[in-house]
Protein backbone atom coordinates (compact mmCIF):
# COMPACT_ATOMS: atom_id res chain seq x y z
CA UNK A 1 0.00 0.00 0.00
CA UNK A 2 0.92 3.36 -0.96
CA UNK A 3 2.14 5.01 2.54
CA UNK A 4 3.03 9.10 2.58
CA UNK A 5 6.78 9.25 2.97
CA UNK A 6 8.74 12.66 4.11
CA UNK A 7 11.92 12.61 1.58
CA UNK A 8 15.42 13.66 2.74
CA UNK A 9 16.07 16.07 -0.01
CA UNK A 10 19.25 17.42 1.59
CA UNK A 11 20.74 13.65 1.57
CA UNK A 12 19.48 12.79 -1.64
CA UNK A 13 20.50 15.93 -3.41
CA UNK A 14 23.80 14.45 -5.36
CA UNK A 15 21.96 12.09 -6.77
CA UNK A 16 19.54 14.13 -7.93
CA UNK A 17 21.84 16.78 -9.40
CA UNK A 18 21.30 15.46 -12.84
CA UNK A 19 17.86 15.12 -13.36
CA UNK A 20 17.80 19.17 -11.73
CA UNK A 21 20.45 20.27 -14.09
CA UNK A 22 18.62 18.72 -17.00
CA UNK A 23 15.34 20.05 -16.27
CA UNK A 24 16.69 23.29 -15.12
CA UNK A 25 18.66 23.58 -18.22
CA UNK A 26 15.32 23.19 -20.10
CA UNK A 27 14.03 26.23 -18.72
CA UNK A 28 17.07 28.06 -19.11
CA UNK A 29 17.43 27.80 -22.21
CA UNK A 30 13.77 28.77 -23.14
CA UNK A 31 14.65 32.15 -21.20
CA UNK A 32 18.00 32.65 -22.98
CA UNK A 33 15.70 32.19 -26.62
CA UNK A 34 13.23 34.89 -24.42
CA UNK A 35 15.56 37.55 -23.54
CA UNK A 36 18.47 36.83 -26.20
CA UNK A 37 16.92 38.25 -29.45
CA UNK A 38 19.56 36.99 -32.25
CA UNK A 39 19.12 35.66 -35.62
CA UNK A 40 21.02 32.68 -35.25
CA UNK A 41 20.51 30.83 -32.56
CA UNK A 42 23.72 28.84 -32.25
CA UNK A 43 23.68 30.13 -28.07
CA UNK A 44 20.64 27.33 -27.31
CA UNK A 45 23.07 25.10 -28.93
CA UNK A 46 25.92 25.75 -27.13
CA UNK A 47 24.13 26.08 -23.91
CA UNK A 48 22.34 22.84 -24.56
CA UNK A 49 25.16 20.92 -25.13
CA UNK A 50 26.65 22.34 -21.95
CA UNK A 51 23.65 21.02 -19.63
CA UNK A 52 23.99 17.69 -20.88
CA UNK A 53 27.85 17.88 -20.26
CA UNK A 54 27.16 19.40 -16.98
CA UNK A 55 24.85 16.33 -15.97
CA UNK A 56 26.97 13.68 -16.95
CA UNK A 57 30.11 15.44 -15.24
CA UNK A 58 28.21 15.19 -11.79
CA UNK A 59 27.65 11.34 -12.36
CA UNK A 60 30.92 10.98 -12.59
CA UNK A 61 32.48 13.42 -9.75
CA UNK A 62 29.73 13.51 -7.52
CA UNK A 63 29.39 11.06 -4.56
CA UNK A 64 27.38 7.79 -5.87
CA UNK A 65 25.15 6.85 -3.14
CA UNK A 66 23.20 4.01 -4.47
CA UNK A 67 19.75 3.54 -3.69
CA UNK A 68 15.76 5.20 -3.69
CA UNK A 69 15.34 8.84 -4.52
CA UNK A 70 12.18 10.89 -3.56
CA UNK A 71 10.21 8.56 -1.08
CA UNK A 72 10.85 5.49 -3.45
CA UNK A 73 9.63 6.87 -6.48
CA UNK A 74 13.26 6.47 -8.88
CA UNK A 75 16.43 4.48 -7.82
CA UNK A 76 19.75 5.35 -8.11
CA UNK A 77 22.19 3.22 -9.57
CA UNK A 78 25.14 2.07 -11.82
CA UNK A 79 22.62 1.27 -14.47
CA UNK A 80 20.34 4.62 -14.35
CA UNK A 81 23.68 6.40 -14.43
CA UNK A 82 25.08 3.92 -17.65
CA UNK A 83 21.43 4.96 -19.14
CA UNK A 84 21.44 8.90 -18.04
CA UNK A 85 25.20 8.74 -19.99
CA UNK A 86 23.98 6.81 -23.13
CA UNK A 87 21.05 9.52 -23.42
CA UNK A 88 23.14 12.56 -22.59
CA UNK A 89 25.88 11.26 -25.43
CA UNK A 90 22.57 10.96 -27.96
CA UNK A 91 21.34 14.66 -27.08
CA UNK A 92 25.05 16.05 -27.46
CA UNK A 93 25.06 14.89 -30.85
CA UNK A 94 21.52 15.48 -32.43
CA UNK A 95 22.23 18.78 -30.92
CA UNK A 96 25.23 19.22 -33.25
CA UNK A 97 23.31 17.55 -36.49
CA UNK A 98 20.55 19.68 -35.85
CA UNK A 99 22.42 23.06 -35.54
CA UNK A 100 24.57 22.42 -38.95
CA UNK A 101 21.38 21.92 -40.68
CA UNK A 102 19.62 24.97 -39.03
CA UNK A 103 23.16 27.06 -39.81
CA UNK A 104 22.94 25.74 -43.29
CA UNK A 105 19.51 26.27 -44.35
CA UNK A 106 19.59 29.60 -42.27
CA UNK A 107 16.14 28.20 -40.43
CA UNK A 108 16.15 27.78 -37.22
CA UNK A 109 14.11 25.72 -34.57
CA UNK A 110 14.35 27.46 -31.33
CA UNK A 111 12.31 25.15 -29.52
CA UNK A 112 14.07 22.34 -30.30
CA UNK A 113 16.70 22.78 -27.58
CA UNK A 114 14.23 23.03 -24.57
CA UNK A 115 12.11 20.10 -25.82
CA UNK A 116 15.33 17.95 -26.44
CA UNK A 117 16.52 18.27 -22.86
CA UNK A 118 12.89 17.88 -21.82
CA UNK A 119 12.79 15.04 -24.21
CA UNK A 120 15.81 13.39 -22.60
CA UNK A 121 14.34 14.37 -18.89
CA UNK A 122 11.79 12.02 -19.34
CA UNK A 123 13.83 9.49 -20.82
CA UNK A 124 16.25 9.72 -17.30
CA UNK A 125 13.19 9.47 -15.41
CA UNK A 126 12.12 6.45 -17.51
CA UNK A 127 14.92 4.48 -17.21
CA UNK A 128 15.19 5.09 -13.22
CA UNK A 129 11.57 4.64 -12.40
CA UNK A 130 11.08 2.47 -9.12
CA UNK A 131 7.34 3.10 -9.52
CA UNK A 132 4.39 2.80 -11.40
CA UNK A 133 3.75 6.62 -11.45
CA UNK A 134 7.22 7.67 -11.85
CA UNK A 135 7.01 5.19 -15.33
CA UNK A 136 4.14 6.87 -16.53
CA UNK A 137 5.22 10.63 -15.68
CA UNK A 138 8.37 9.58 -17.78
CA UNK A 139 6.88 7.79 -20.48
CA UNK A 140 4.82 11.07 -20.92
CA UNK A 141 7.38 13.56 -20.78
CA UNK A 142 9.45 12.14 -23.24
CA UNK A 143 6.85 10.84 -25.57
CA UNK A 144 4.66 15.07 -25.11
CA UNK A 145 8.00 16.72 -26.01
CA UNK A 146 8.76 14.71 -28.91
CA UNK A 147 5.50 14.66 -30.41
CA UNK A 148 6.11 18.29 -30.83
CA UNK A 149 9.73 17.59 -32.34
CA UNK A 150 8.58 15.74 -34.89
CA UNK A 151 5.23 17.59 -35.86
CA UNK A 152 6.67 21.53 -35.49
CA UNK A 153 8.30 21.89 -38.84
CA UNK A 154 6.36 24.99 -39.78
CA UNK A 155 5.10 24.85 -43.30
CA UNK A 156 5.96 21.01 -43.26
CA UNK A 157 3.01 19.06 -44.12
CA UNK A 158 4.39 15.78 -43.87
CA UNK A 159 6.15 16.93 -40.61
CA UNK A 160 2.58 17.97 -39.02
CA UNK A 161 1.28 14.62 -40.34
CA UNK A 162 3.58 12.46 -38.87
CA UNK A 163 3.43 14.53 -35.63
CA UNK A 164 -0.38 14.01 -35.73
CA UNK A 165 -0.21 10.34 -36.29
CA UNK A 166 2.56 9.81 -33.85
CA UNK A 167 0.11 11.81 -31.22
CA UNK A 168 -3.29 9.87 -31.77
CA UNK A 169 -1.03 6.30 -31.68
CA UNK A 170 0.63 7.64 -28.66
CA UNK A 171 -2.36 8.58 -27.06
CA UNK A 172 -3.80 4.76 -27.44
CA UNK A 173 -0.61 3.73 -26.01
CA UNK A 174 -0.44 5.66 -23.29
CA UNK A 175 -4.35 4.42 -22.49
CA UNK A 176 -3.39 0.93 -22.52
CA UNK A 177 -0.40 1.68 -19.98
CA UNK A 178 -1.84 3.43 -17.65
CA UNK A 179 -5.04 0.87 -17.41
CA UNK A 180 -2.54 -2.02 -17.31
CA UNK A 181 -1.49 -0.18 -14.44
CA UNK A 182 -4.27 0.30 -12.72
CA UNK A 183 -4.63 -3.67 -12.97
CA UNK A 184 -0.95 -3.92 -11.34
CA UNK A 185 -2.36 -1.93 -8.47
CA UNK A 186 -5.08 -3.64 -8.03
CA UNK A 187 -2.91 -6.92 -7.95
CA UNK A 188 -0.29 -5.22 -5.54
CA UNK A 189 -2.33 -2.98 -3.56
CA UNK A 190 0.39 0.12 -4.15
CA UNK A 191 2.49 1.20 -7.30
CA UNK A 192 6.10 0.69 -6.23
CA UNK A 193 7.87 -2.08 -7.57
CA UNK A 194 8.76 -3.17 -4.04
CA UNK A 195 4.76 -3.60 -3.55
CA UNK A 196 4.32 -5.58 -6.82
CA UNK A 197 7.68 -7.41 -6.24
CA UNK A 198 5.88 -8.48 -3.17
CA UNK A 199 2.68 -9.57 -3.87
CA UNK A 200 4.42 -11.51 -6.74
CA UNK A 201 6.03 -13.62 -4.16
CA UNK A 202 3.29 -13.89 -1.09
CA UNK A 203 0.69 -16.86 -1.56
CA UNK A 204 -0.81 -17.54 -5.03
CA UNK A 205 -0.81 -14.22 -7.23
CA UNK A 206 -4.12 -13.97 -9.22
CA UNK A 207 -2.63 -14.79 -12.48
CA UNK A 208 -5.77 -13.60 -14.46
CA UNK A 209 -5.09 -10.21 -12.59
CA UNK A 210 -1.37 -10.51 -13.21
CA UNK A 211 -1.72 -11.45 -16.68
CA UNK A 212 -4.05 -8.59 -17.82
CA UNK A 213 -2.59 -6.06 -16.52
CA UNK A 214 1.62 -6.82 -17.71
CA UNK A 215 -0.28 -7.60 -21.38
CA UNK A 216 -1.88 -4.20 -21.76
CA UNK A 217 1.57 -2.64 -19.87
CA UNK A 218 3.49 -4.60 -22.78
CA UNK A 219 1.15 -2.79 -25.41
CA UNK A 220 2.08 0.69 -24.32
CA UNK A 221 5.89 -0.47 -23.93
CA UNK A 222 5.64 -2.06 -27.23
CA UNK A 223 4.27 0.85 -29.21
CA UNK A 224 7.39 2.94 -27.91
CA UNK A 225 9.92 -0.01 -28.87
CA UNK A 226 8.45 -0.27 -32.30
CA UNK A 227 7.54 -4.09 -31.73
CA UNK A 228 5.23 -5.29 -34.60
CA UNK A 229 2.07 -5.44 -34.01
CA UNK A 230 2.74 -1.47 -32.54
CA UNK A 231 4.67 -0.59 -35.24
CA UNK A 232 1.96 0.79 -37.18
CA UNK A 233 3.67 4.66 -36.86
CA UNK A 234 7.12 3.80 -37.45
CA UNK A 235 7.98 4.14 -40.90
CA UNK A 236 5.32 7.67 -41.16
CA UNK A 237 6.68 9.08 -38.27
CA UNK A 238 10.23 8.50 -39.19
CA UNK A 239 9.72 9.64 -43.06
CA UNK A 240 7.46 12.77 -41.69
CA UNK A 241 9.87 13.63 -39.39
CA UNK A 242 13.38 16.11 -39.93
CA UNK A 243 16.42 13.61 -40.17
CA UNK A 244 17.83 14.63 -37.27
CA UNK A 245 14.58 13.86 -34.77
CA UNK A 246 14.35 10.91 -36.95
CA UNK A 247 17.92 9.85 -35.41
CA UNK A 248 16.94 10.80 -32.22
CA UNK A 249 14.06 9.20 -31.67
CA UNK A 250 15.33 5.83 -33.57
CA UNK A 251 17.99 5.61 -30.67
CA UNK A 252 17.36 7.80 -27.46
CA UNK A 253 13.35 6.43 -27.99
CA UNK A 254 14.16 2.87 -28.24
CA UNK A 255 16.96 3.10 -25.88
CA UNK A 256 14.98 3.98 -22.82
CA UNK A 257 12.04 1.94 -24.05
CA UNK A 258 14.05 -1.27 -23.59
CA UNK A 259 15.46 0.18 -20.48
CA UNK A 260 12.30 0.03 -18.69
CA UNK A 261 11.20 -3.04 -20.41
CA UNK A 262 14.55 -4.92 -19.13
CA UNK A 263 13.67 -3.77 -15.67
CA UNK A 264 9.92 -4.51 -15.88
CA UNK A 265 10.36 -8.18 -17.05
CA UNK A 266 13.09 -9.02 -14.14
CA UNK A 267 10.35 -7.95 -12.17
CA UNK A 268 7.47 -9.49 -12.94
CA UNK A 269 9.43 -13.02 -13.19
CA UNK A 270 8.67 -15.46 -12.86
CA UNK A 271 5.03 -14.90 -13.59
CA UNK A 272 5.54 -13.06 -16.70
CA UNK A 273 7.43 -15.98 -18.08
CA UNK A 274 4.73 -18.42 -17.50
CA UNK A 275 1.81 -16.46 -18.81
CA UNK A 276 3.47 -13.71 -21.65
CA UNK A 277 6.86 -15.77 -22.82
CA UNK A 278 4.93 -17.60 -25.69
CA UNK A 279 3.21 -14.31 -26.98
CA UNK A 280 6.12 -12.41 -26.76
CA UNK A 281 8.25 -14.96 -28.96
CA UNK A 282 5.54 -15.17 -31.40
CA UNK A 283 5.64 -11.35 -31.52
CA UNK A 284 9.69 -11.39 -31.57
CA UNK A 285 9.48 -13.26 -34.61
CA UNK A 286 7.02 -11.51 -35.99
CA UNK A 287 8.66 -8.41 -35.65
CA UNK A 288 11.83 -9.69 -37.08
CA UNK A 289 10.51 -11.01 -39.97
CA UNK A 290 8.07 -8.35 -40.98
CA UNK A 291 11.02 -5.61 -40.58
CA UNK A 292 13.22 -7.02 -42.30
CA UNK A 293 10.63 -8.16 -45.36
CA UNK A 294 9.03 -4.83 -45.61
CA UNK A 295 12.44 -3.38 -45.83
CA UNK A 296 13.72 -4.81 -48.56
CA UNK A 297 10.67 -3.52 -50.67
CA UNK A 298 11.44 -0.04 -49.30
CA UNK A 299 12.65 2.82 -52.18
CA UNK A 300 12.91 5.60 -49.51
CA UNK A 301 16.11 5.60 -47.00
CA UNK A 302 13.74 6.53 -44.19
CA UNK A 303 11.51 4.18 -44.70
CA UNK A 304 13.53 1.62 -44.99
CA UNK A 305 15.67 2.24 -41.88
CA UNK A 306 11.84 2.85 -39.98
CA UNK A 307 11.65 -0.91 -41.10
CA UNK A 308 15.25 -2.06 -40.20
CA UNK A 309 14.27 -0.20 -36.67
CA UNK A 310 11.50 -2.42 -36.20
CA UNK A 311 13.70 -5.32 -37.01
CA UNK A 312 16.16 -4.17 -34.41
CA UNK A 313 13.52 -4.48 -32.08
CA UNK A 314 12.91 -8.12 -32.71
CA UNK A 315 16.81 -8.97 -32.28
CA UNK A 316 16.54 -7.27 -28.62
CA UNK A 317 13.32 -8.68 -27.56
CA UNK A 318 15.64 -12.07 -27.76
CA UNK A 319 17.23 -10.88 -25.78
CA UNK A 320 14.22 -10.26 -23.11
CA UNK A 321 13.27 -13.70 -23.63
CA UNK A 322 16.68 -15.33 -22.89
CA UNK A 323 15.93 -13.31 -19.70
CA UNK A 324 12.12 -15.08 -19.23
CA UNK A 325 13.70 -18.43 -20.44
CA UNK A 326 14.75 -19.81 -17.03
CA UNK A 327 11.05 -19.96 -15.86
CA UNK A 328 10.28 -22.11 -19.21
CA UNK A 329 13.14 -24.30 -18.34
CA UNK A 330 12.47 -26.47 -15.33
CA UNK A 331 14.81 -26.44 -12.39
CA UNK A 332 18.18 -27.48 -14.42
CA UNK A 333 17.34 -24.15 -16.59
CA UNK A 334 16.30 -22.44 -12.72
CA UNK A 335 19.63 -23.34 -11.80
CA UNK A 336 21.70 -21.56 -14.64
CA UNK A 337 18.89 -18.21 -14.52
CA UNK A 338 21.61 -15.89 -13.01
CA UNK A 339 24.33 -16.68 -15.48
CA UNK A 340 21.96 -16.70 -18.60
CA UNK A 341 19.97 -13.08 -17.16
CA UNK A 342 23.79 -11.85 -17.04
CA UNK A 343 25.24 -12.95 -20.13
CA UNK A 344 21.31 -11.65 -22.13
CA UNK A 345 21.39 -8.20 -20.01
CA UNK A 346 24.70 -7.51 -20.97
CA UNK A 347 24.07 -8.35 -24.53
CA UNK A 348 21.13 -6.12 -24.51
CA UNK A 349 23.35 -3.01 -22.68
CA UNK A 350 25.68 -3.51 -25.69
CA UNK A 351 23.62 -3.86 -28.69
CA UNK A 352 21.86 -0.57 -27.66
CA UNK A 353 25.08 1.21 -27.16
CA UNK A 354 26.04 -0.05 -30.94
CA UNK A 355 22.93 0.40 -32.52
CA UNK A 356 22.80 4.09 -30.96
CA UNK A 357 26.14 4.78 -32.69
CA UNK A 358 25.52 2.96 -35.95
CA UNK A 359 22.01 4.90 -36.63
CA UNK A 360 22.75 8.12 -35.20
CA UNK A 361 26.08 7.88 -38.10
CA UNK A 362 23.43 7.18 -40.66
CA UNK A 363 21.23 10.18 -39.73
CA UNK A 364 24.03 12.29 -39.57
CA UNK A 365 24.95 11.86 -43.03
CA UNK A 366 21.14 11.60 -44.32
CA UNK A 367 20.33 15.08 -42.89
CA UNK A 368 22.67 16.97 -45.01
CA UNK A 369 22.47 15.41 -48.08
CA UNK A 370 19.52 17.41 -49.13
CA UNK A 371 20.21 20.34 -51.53
CA UNK A 372 18.62 23.07 -49.36
CA UNK A 373 15.72 23.86 -46.92
CA UNK A 374 12.32 20.97 -46.85
CA UNK A 375 14.77 18.87 -49.17
CA UNK A 376 14.97 15.62 -47.02
CA UNK A 377 17.40 12.85 -48.94
CA UNK A 378 15.04 9.89 -48.91
CA UNK A 379 15.23 8.57 -52.48
CA UNK A 380 17.26 5.69 -52.45
CA UNK A 381 18.33 5.87 -56.26
CA UNK A 382 19.38 9.80 -55.48
CA UNK A 383 22.68 8.67 -53.40
CA UNK A 384 24.13 7.80 -57.24
CA UNK A 385 27.87 8.34 -57.12
CA UNK A 386 27.93 9.42 -53.71
CA UNK A 387 31.33 7.89 -53.19
CA UNK A 388 32.58 10.30 -56.10
CA UNK A 389 30.86 13.62 -54.34
CA UNK A 390 31.68 13.20 -50.78
CA UNK A 391 34.01 10.78 -50.44
CA UNK A 392 33.79 11.06 -46.38
CA UNK A 393 30.21 10.93 -46.30
CA UNK A 394 30.10 7.94 -48.43
CA UNK A 395 32.25 6.14 -46.55
CA UNK A 396 30.72 7.17 -43.15
CA UNK A 397 27.46 6.06 -44.33
CA UNK A 398 28.68 2.87 -45.71
CA UNK A 399 30.36 1.84 -42.16
CA UNK A 400 26.73 2.47 -40.36
CA UNK A 401 25.15 0.36 -43.29
CA UNK A 402 27.63 -2.45 -42.80
CA UNK A 403 26.97 -2.43 -39.09
CA UNK A 404 23.82 -2.26 -38.99
CA UNK A 405 24.04 -5.89 -41.53
CA UNK A 406 25.96 -7.08 -38.73
CA UNK A 407 29.16 -7.20 -41.38
CA UNK A 408 32.52 -8.10 -39.13
CA UNK A 409 34.73 -5.68 -38.16
CA UNK A 410 31.77 -3.43 -37.01
CA UNK A 411 30.39 -3.37 -33.81
CA UNK A 412 26.83 -4.26 -35.19
CA UNK A 413 28.99 -7.85 -35.77
CA UNK A 414 29.55 -8.47 -32.01
CA UNK A 415 26.23 -7.43 -30.71
CA UNK A 416 24.79 -9.48 -32.50
CA UNK A 417 27.19 -12.02 -31.77
CA UNK A 418 27.11 -11.16 -27.80
CA UNK A 419 22.95 -10.95 -28.00
CA UNK A 420 22.23 -14.49 -30.52
CA UNK A 421 24.98 -16.64 -28.17
CA UNK A 422 23.17 -15.49 -25.13
CA UNK A 423 19.83 -16.82 -26.68
CA UNK A 424 21.67 -20.27 -27.69
CA UNK A 425 22.74 -20.20 -23.85
CA UNK A 426 19.30 -20.11 -22.61
CA UNK A 427 18.70 -23.06 -24.89
CA UNK A 428 16.24 -21.20 -27.24
CA UNK A 429 18.35 -22.16 -30.27
CA UNK A 430 15.41 -22.31 -33.05
CA UNK A 431 14.96 -18.36 -32.10
CA UNK A 432 18.57 -17.92 -32.45
CA UNK A 433 18.42 -19.35 -36.21
CA UNK A 434 15.59 -17.33 -36.92
CA UNK A 435 17.45 -14.42 -35.99
CA UNK A 436 20.57 -15.08 -38.08
CA UNK A 437 18.12 -15.77 -40.85
CA UNK A 438 16.53 -12.64 -40.70
CA UNK A 439 20.04 -10.46 -40.37
CA UNK A 440 21.18 -12.53 -43.63
CA UNK A 441 17.94 -11.01 -45.25
CA UNK A 442 18.79 -7.70 -44.27
CA UNK A 443 21.86 -7.87 -45.72
CA UNK A 444 20.44 -7.26 -49.18
CA UNK A 445 18.62 -4.19 -48.26
CA UNK A 446 21.87 -2.68 -46.93
CA UNK A 447 24.64 -3.17 -49.27
CA UNK A 448 21.78 -2.32 -52.11
CA UNK A 449 22.55 1.25 -50.80
CA UNK A 450 26.38 1.07 -51.08
CA UNK A 451 26.00 -0.40 -54.94
CA UNK A 452 24.10 2.98 -55.65
CA UNK A 453 26.53 5.34 -53.69
CA UNK A 454 29.98 3.36 -55.09
CA UNK A 455 28.67 1.68 -58.35
CA UNK A 456 26.48 4.13 -60.14
CA UNK A 457 28.00 7.51 -61.73
CA UNK A 458 26.04 10.35 -60.07
CA UNK A 459 23.02 11.59 -61.83
CA UNK A 460 21.92 15.49 -62.21
CA UNK A 461 19.64 15.22 -59.08
CA UNK A 462 22.05 13.20 -57.27
CA UNK A 463 21.85 14.77 -53.43
CA UNK A 464 24.58 16.76 -52.74
CA UNK A 465 23.83 18.95 -49.83
CA UNK A 466 26.82 19.75 -47.53
CA UNK A 467 27.59 20.43 -43.97
CA UNK A 468 31.33 19.98 -42.51
CA UNK A 469 30.47 19.56 -38.58
CA UNK A 470 28.06 16.72 -39.16
CA UNK A 471 30.14 15.17 -41.48
CA UNK A 472 32.99 15.11 -39.18
CA UNK A 473 30.51 13.89 -36.05
CA UNK A 474 29.41 11.43 -38.03
CA UNK A 475 32.64 10.26 -39.03
CA UNK A 476 33.97 9.90 -35.32
CA UNK A 477 31.10 7.78 -34.82
CA UNK A 478 31.54 5.67 -37.65
CA UNK A 479 35.35 5.53 -35.77
CA UNK A 480 33.76 4.19 -32.99
CA UNK A 481 31.57 1.82 -34.62
CA UNK A 482 35.05 0.31 -35.50
CA UNK A 483 36.66 0.38 -32.54
CA UNK A 484 34.18 -1.06 -30.38
CA UNK A 485 33.89 -3.69 -33.40
CA UNK A 486 37.60 -4.32 -32.95
CA UNK A 487 38.44 -4.73 -29.50
CA UNK A 488 34.69 -4.70 -28.12
CA UNK A 489 36.06 -7.13 -24.62
CA UNK A 490 36.08 -3.97 -22.58
CA UNK A 491 33.31 -2.43 -22.98
CA UNK A 492 31.27 -6.02 -22.85
CA UNK A 493 32.44 -6.42 -19.52
CA UNK A 494 31.71 -2.98 -18.23
CA UNK A 495 27.47 -3.69 -19.61
CA UNK A 496 27.98 -7.03 -17.59
CA UNK A 497 29.21 -5.10 -14.08
CA UNK A 498 26.53 -2.88 -15.23
CA UNK A 499 23.85 -5.12 -15.24
CA UNK A 500 24.38 -6.58 -12.09
CA UNK A 501 23.80 -2.94 -10.37
CA UNK A 502 20.11 -3.43 -11.02
CA UNK A 503 17.92 -3.49 -8.17
CA UNK A 504 14.51 -2.75 -6.89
Amino acid sequence: MNEFQVTNLAAETGALLPYLVVACGGLLVMLFDAFVRTLKKDHLSYLTILVLSVAVLLQFIGEKSDGPLLSGMLLASDFTRFFNFVFAAIGVVTTIFATGIFDRDGRYRPEFYPLLLFTILGMMVLAAANDLMAVFLGLETMSLATYIMVGGVRGDVRSSEAGFKYLILGGFSSAFLLMGMALIYGFAGGTGFADIARAMTAGQPDHLLVGLGTGLMLVGFGFKVALVPFHMWTPDVYDGAPSYVTGFMATGIKAAGFAILIRFAILMQPQLGFAWYPVLAALAVLTMSMGNLVALAQSNIKRMLAWSSVAHAGYLMLGILALLSPTQGGSQAMMSSQAIGESAGSAMLFYLIGYSLMNLAAFGIINILGRGQGDEATDISRFAGLSRTQPVAAATLAVALLSLAGIPPMVGFMAKFYLFSAVVEAGLIPLAIIGVINSLISVYYYLRLLVVMYMKEPAEDSYAGREMVSVMMSSVLALIIIVLGVVPDAFHRMALIIFRQIRF
